[in-house]
């Protein structure tokens, strides 16, 4: 009887494993995306490869002079658009400068942040 508790258990909980990665993952995302909020430095990295599934590679170079290569995943849109010796607007941490953002991407979330509250244009705040 034990056994097959056991083996329920098991069952009902083998699931819950890639969820709470998935939301491990996306959770350092958040973290390392509000790094680069904080503490990003603005710089330009060129692509230097394109990959199948909207896949593409770029460098950059840190204050230090240190070379960071990136592979990632965009929209298919920004993959058509996007093209290999292009440069592109990047921000690193200051802090771990092997995390990158789009500069366009937190440019709309601070523009995102410092919206004023519009559903009352006539409040006095």
């Amino acid at each position: 009887m034990n056994a097959i508790l056991l083996f329920i258990v098991l069952l009902l909980c083998l699931p819950l494993i890639p969820i709470g990665l998935i939301i491990f993952s996306y959770t350092l995302r958040i973290y390392d995306f509000q790094e680069v909020l904080a503490h990003g430095i603005s710089t330009k990295a060129t692509i230097v490869r394109k990959y199948a599934r909207n896949r593409i590679a770029f460098q950059y170079q840190d204050t230090s002079g240190h070379i960071h290569r990136k592979d990632i995943i965009v929209s298919r849109s920004e993959y058509r658009r996007f093209q290999v010796g292009n440069s592109i607007n990047i921000e690193y941490s200051a802090r771990r400068p092997h995390i990158v953002f789009f500069k366009e991407t937190l440019d709309q979330s601070r523009a995102a942040g410092q919206k004023p509250n519009q559903s009352n244009p006539n409040s006095s705040e």
